[in-house]
């Protein structure tokens, strides 16, 4: 009995591994191979080979031979493909065995511009670009306008590292020993989500017509907390486009970017197909995207190739962090749809970014989800122009109901969880009870306030805000006599339509000369669309005879009269781009004779010059001035105009007269000035600002040295804005006659230290430049050029500071050539996010 048992267990065991080894033979990879060759019996290199069940493949080698494995056994289809053929599809039957079968593909009757794939030169992904390539004028044109619903969607997570572990470590120890408070760690949660994430929601109507007119129609708008690091693109700036040679990446860049299907891409990357996959009944290529050298001007990434469209399906590209303006990393991601036959265009984008700052890191992303689109759309005549957005009233207004329905963007659970907390404290922060006890908070007023924040009064009922400066500031220094004390005060209103008045003044008491100076202004913006506003200030003071002056020469009294001035002036837009700006000027002018002018920098800044004694007079002085940019691009607020720049230079006419007889003024002359500026982007070889102005003084009967025409000199070891000034001019330049002046400067952002392997890792950027300076005096010239190096620095997450070190060479008609070093320092202004020069 105990033997057959035995011999039952060892067949039984027997039997379950006989199936256990005739399992996996029976799921045995089933091998399939051949060549591929077209009707001239000619191989095909790197053909598709896909299998549409399981949606897998393969890629013929250099002599077209392949070979592929499936797992189960079974009917397939197969379907060979490859650039310039006509697809082929074949059924098989796997019953265990391996499968040869050799392929014959027809020549296609489209045409491949004579792509030719060499296996021993370059990847199948090449003539994939080529021939997107060749068709992409075909793309841009394919759909030359559409109407879309655009929803946007900007976050930003702020991840407080640091401060979270020290909070955590105070908390700790504060509350040991406390009774637990219930609803003190939610109440925590709800203050560091609200601190920690902002977000921007937008709906607007997007209007494209071909070739690059955009304009958008924004219906809904929505802020939670800070939106200063969100990235809100602007569709009249760029459109992210990367069927164009150039994606230009205003505000996030300092250069625009070659695209990799730009005409000229394959000198710039490199292509790898990583897979070929059926989508949606679409034969997809997968192409990586190398740049063939890192650098600011090329992307790194994936696209997706639509296979007979020669489309893009999607796409994934890094920019390069050397050329961000902001940003330590940013991402586009783009997904294609088709809208109309064969016509595919964008229908969901999105930008991811990030900044790391000391224990803080800054992660955002923009989403763009399109829908409602109307390909072939017409637009009535005139409808697109230099407006390229439009916010309503109405959009400031939406409620969470509206914002529910219309999202077409999932928020996450944070984003919901942050929006339905704001919502919910929506109406208590905007109470009249809540203002109020915020605004008695501020109100009150404390030893700090008065030694150094200054006093502030606000009334949020009347839009007003008073302030009244600390004690520190009463405390100021001027280089005629030194040290004076005063104090100083200010005051702003803004009005429910959109004007704003604004005034100051101070008054000041000179310790040394015992005299009492002061000045006020007033100014008052009266149409905020045309940018109109008016402004009165006067007051007494000494004012440097050139207020450009070097900085040493500021600080000479040598440079200085007592002036009691009463200024007026308005400045209004008349037309789109079109500026007309007024000022009147009556002063009484006086020498510095009988003070006492000197201070404790007295041996520090050697002033050798003897004070200007000159008889007292008085000046009536006007100055109009009208300038002009074609094609200025705006947007237009429901209380405000907003300008966004031209492609074309501003031009300028500027008129100044000297009164004879009028308001007792004793001067009388004329002066005229014509000027043009410009900041060019050259490509991917970086930007260039430049200046030029002709000047004349077409009546001179009496002309005063004060008014004189002032050149100012050049500092030492400082670099001065070289669109306004010279780095090499050994000496202050006045002219009574016919002057020109130009200046340049050029940021090569990068093109050219990304050529040099060890210092494109550096993040230094080359910058040149020069001027030119011509008097009709003596027939006067003075040229210079300059070269240097620039870095920037990260102060902050959104703050840069640019440094750079600049050797100049110069030759003046008064001198020998020179050379010197200097050194700059320049603030990125973060509204526009772009530098001063």
């Amino acid at each position: 009995m105990h033997t057959q048992t035995i011999i039952r267990k060892l067949k039984y065991s027997l039997f379950l591994l006989a199936l256990l080894l005739w399992q996996p033979l029976s799921l045995s990879a089933q091998v399939i191979t051949g060549n591929i060759s077209n009707e001239f019996g000619e191989p095909v290199p790197y053909a598709n080979v896909f299998v549409q069940q399981n949606q897998t493949g393969t890629v013929s080698d250099d002599a077209g031979h392949y070979t592929m494995r499936l797992d189960v056994e079974g009917e397939y289809r197969l379907v060979f493909s490859s650039l310039g053929y006509e697809s082929q599809s074949q059924e098989v039957l796997l019953t265990g065995d391996s499968l040869w079968l050799n392929i014959q593909l027809k020549t296609s009757g489209v045409e491949l511009a004579e792509i030719t794939v060499n296996a021993d030169k370059r990847d199948p992904a090449f003539g994939i670009i080529r021939k997107v390539i060749d068709n992409k004028q075909a793309h841009l044109k394919a759909l030359d306008s559409y109407r879309a619903r655009v929803y946007v969607k900007a976050t930003e997570e702020i991840d407080e590292k640091e401060a979270k572990k020290k909070k955590a470590a105070a908390v700790s120890l504060a509350t040991e020993g406390d009774p637990e408070d219930p609803f003190a760690a939610e109440a925590a949660a709800q203050r560091e989500l609200l601190n920690g994430l902002n977000m921007v929601e937008m709906e607007l109507t997007l209007n494209y017509q071909y070739p690059n007119r955009y304009k958008e129609e924004r219906t809904a708008y929505q802020k939670y907390g800070d939106k200063n690091g969100l990235f809100l693109p602007r569709f009249g700036e760029t459109d992210f486009n990367f069927y164009r040679n150039l994606v230009r990446l205003n505000g996030i860049a300092d250069l625009p970017v070659i695209s990799p299907l730009s005409n000229t891409a394959v000198l710039s990357y490199k292509y790898e197909l990583l897979s070929t996959d059926y989508e949606d009944g679409e034969l997809v290529y997968k192409i990586r995207v190398i740049p063939r050298k890192s650098g600011n001007a090329t992307v790194s990434g994936l696209i997706w190739i639509n296979e007979g469209h020669w489309t893009i399906n999607r796409i994934d590209f890094e920019l390069p962090t050397g050329a961000l303006i902001l940003s330590d990393r940013f991402r586009i991601e783009q997904h294609y749809a088709e809208v109309a036959d064969s016509v595919w265009m964008i229908d969901r984008q999105a930008f991811i970014y990030g900044t790391d700052t000391k224990g803080r890191v800054f992660e955002g992303s923009t989403t763009l989800r399109y829908d409602n689109i109307e390909p072939y759309y017409e637009f009535p005549d005139k409808f697109f122009g230099n407006e390229v957005a439009v916010t309503t009233q109405e959009a400031y207004e939406r409620d969470g109901e509206y914002w529910a329905a219309g999202r077409t963007e999932k928020l996450t659970e944070r984003e919901a969880e942050m929006v339905r907390v704001r919502d919910s404290i929506y109406a208590v922060v905007n109470s009249k009870t809540y203002k109020d006890s915020i605004q008695a908070r501020y109100n009150k007023v404390t030893l700090l306030d008065l030694a150094w924040d200054g006093v502030g009064f606000r009334d949020h009922e009347k839009k007003t805000h008073i302030y009244v400066g600390p004690l520190a500031s009463m405390i100021d220094f001027s280089p005629v006599g030194g040290w004076r004390v005063g104090p100083y005060a200010s005051t702003f209103k803004r009005y429910g339509n959109g004007r704003i008045l604004s005034n100051s003044g101070t008054l000041n008491y000179g310790l040394r000369n015992g005299d009492f100076q002061g000045d006020f202004s007033s100014w008052f913006r009266y149409d905020p669309f045309r940018l109109g506003d008016v402004s009165i200030s006067g007051g007494r003071s000494f004012e440097a005879i050139n207020q450009y002056d070097a900085f040493l020469n500021l600080l000479k009294p040598s440079n200085y009269i007592l002036r009691d001035a009463l200024r007026i002036g308005q400045q209004i837009e008349i037309a789109n781009g079109l500026f007309i700006r007024s000022s009147f000027e009556l002063s009484d002018r006086r020498p510095l004779t009988g003070l006492d002018v000197g201070s404790f920098v007295d041996g520090v800044v050697e002033d050798n010059d003897e004070i200007i004694d000159f008889d007292r007079y008085q000046a009536f002085i006007s100055t109009n001035t009208i300038s002009f940019t074609p094609g200025q691009k705006y947007m237009r607020e429901p209380t405000r105009k907003i300008i966004l720049g031209s492609k074309w230079p501003t031009f300028s006419l500027a008129h100044q007269k000297g009164w004879s007889g009028a308001l007792s003024s004793d001067i009388d002359f004329d002066y005229l000035q014509l000027a043009i500026e410009q900041n060019v982007q050259v490509g991917a070889l970086g930007n260039s600002r430049y200046r030029a102005q002709l000047g004349q003084f077409v009546n001179t009967r009496d002309l005063r040295f004060v008014d004189f025409k002032q050149f100012r000199q050049s500092d030492p070891i400082l670099y001065s804005d070289p669109l306004h000034s010279f780095q090499s001019l050994d000496t202050s330049l006045t002219t009574t006659n016919l002057h020109f002046e130009f200046h340049h400067i050029h940021h090569f952002n990068g093109a050219l230290i990304n050529n040099v392997p060890l210092l494109k890792k550096t993040g230094l950027k080359v910058v040149a430049g020069g001027g030119f300076l011509w008097l009709r005096d003596g027939n006067f010239r003075h040229q210079e050029v300059f070269a240097g190096m620039e870095r920037v620095f990260k102060l902050g997450a959104r703050r840069r500071l640019r440094v750079g070190i600049f050797g100049v060479a110069a030759d003046s008609s008064n001198g020998p050539p020179n050379t010197s070093f200097k050194i700059s320092f320049d603030l990125i202004d973060t509204w526009k996010r772009d530098w001063s020069f």
